[in-house]
């Protein structure tokens, strides 16, 4: 990559990103992709069409070549080794300190202003090279496992204490930590006590030239399925995610809507075998040939795979945004979710969808049934999701950041190490 000029776009002309535990450019819903991935990329993106190159650091699996690929102009993919290819995160955390020393021994042939890392993997990297490299360092959780485990899916342990505490340092040695909305700001400041001014809310957005309304027959025909009665679920399948719900309450509604039908589309989040328990509790309820596993799809299929759909369903135990629904409410598609705080800032209950207050398949299959029981509702409320959307721009959220990052010009200053 050629060196940028730093007087053509100001501070920072280069910027090293760290996401160890993921790729940017790993299609998202399946494994522990999904919506890190898209922010990345389309940040990275963005940031490159004002003149900002980016070192996206992340991992292969041990025995790989090290290697860069071009994600975008003026960005590029920095692969290095760090474990198997289908290592668990939390012995992942076990490579941090090899993979930090292959970063920072790329790192030192290059200049960069400053550092920007992605979840508390990618955080205990950063921790680390800041003071290697004497760079102002901001981090985005994405999620927090104080957060998870206020609302945890039936039968899955919390997440542990020791990534409660390490993400606690995280929170409190970087210089800026950047959420999505005020109440994962809120949800910060109270764990950790962290200040008001080294955290910056910065909504993520949505690409509003590929996520556009379609005539639902002609989506219907783009993914070969008849529209009407079809709903769609979006994201990797995992019980935080909430499928289940999604399959009972569907279970409800056929009752009375014997077109009604299920898409989900993703596949196995971490350790797996969640997709297979979905299709056996699918054939328990009767509804093998109504719920439909695609697996992961590409994004260029999206947009007709929400504008089919009379809503998205999103029955998350937690999120902290959820890039899903902005998509679907960009295709104009209404968003039926779960009343978390994430998701609570980018769907308005009874206007652009519904907001589920209570974890309970008969909480999601009221609104269901009311989408199909009223003619032209989804239609209105599609209208108003899509004007919703078109406020989410990455364009906005890249000036947001950048605002923010030029604030960080010479606050260089030594910080502690992790333990």
């Amino acid at each position: 990559m050629a060196d940028v000029d730093p007087g053509g776009t100001g501070w920072p002309a280069r910027i090293a990103v760290v996401t160890m535990h993921t790729s940017p450019a790993a299609a998202p819903g399946h494994c522990s992709n999904g919506g890190l991935n898209v922010y990345v990329h389309e940040v990275c993106a963005e940031l490159g069409r004002r003149g900002v190159a980016t070192d996206v650091f992340t991992r292969c699996a041990e025995g790989e070549a090290e290697r860069t690929e071009p994600l975008a102009p003026l960005s590029r993919l920095v692969y290095r080794p760090a474990g198997r290819r289908d290592i668990d995160k939390y012995r992942l955390m076990f490579e941090v300190a090899r993979f930090t020393d292959l970063v920072a021994e790329f790192a030192a042939g290059q200049r960069y202003d400053l550092l920007y890392s992605h979840y508390w993997l990618s955080g205990l990297v950063a921790c680390a090279l800041r003071n290697r490299l004497g760079l102002p360092w901001a981090h985005r959780a994405h999620t927090l496992a104080v957060m998870k485990n206020q609302r945890l899916a039936p039968g899955v342990p919390p997440e542990p204490d020791f990534r409660i505490d390490l993400e606690g340092e995280i929170s409190r040695c970087a210089d800026l930590l950047v959420v999505s909305t005020e109440a994962e700001g809120d949800q910060i400041r109270s764990a950790y006590r962290v200040r008001p001014d080294r955290l910056a809310v910065v909504p993520p957005g949505v690409d509003l030239g590929h996520f556009r309304p379609m005539p639902r027959s002609e989506a219907g025909r783009h993914i070969g399925r008849t529209p009407g009665g079809l709903f769609v679920f979006v994201g990797r399948l995992e019980p935080l995610k909430g499928v289940d719900l999604a399959i009972r309450a569907l279970s409800l509604v056929a009752c009375r809507y014997p077109t009604a039908r299920l898409l989900v589309l993703g596949d196995d989040g971490g350790e797996g075998g969640e997709r297979e328990r979905l299709r056996r509790l699918a054939g328990e309820l009767g509804l093998s040939g109504r719920v439909e596993f695609w697996g992961t799809v590409s994004r260029q299929a999206l947009p007709a795979c929400y504008s089919a759909a009379e809503a998205c369903l999103v029955p998350s135990y937690s999120e902290s945004f959820g890039l899903a629904a902005l998509e679907a409410q960009a295709c104009g598609t209404p968003v039926i979710a779960s009343d978390t705080a994430g998701l609570a800032s980018i769907v308005r209950d009874g206007t652009t969808g519904f907001l589920v207050r209570h974890q309970d398949p008969e909480a999601y299959a009221v609104p269901m049934e009311r989408l199909l029981a009223t003619p032209g509702l989804v239609e209105e409320m599609g209208g108003r999701a899509r004007r919703l959307a078109s406020a989410f721009t990455w364009t906005r959220t890249v000036d947001l950041l950048l605002e923010r990052f030029r604030d960080l010009a010479g606050s260089v200053r030594p910080a502690p190490l992790l333990a």
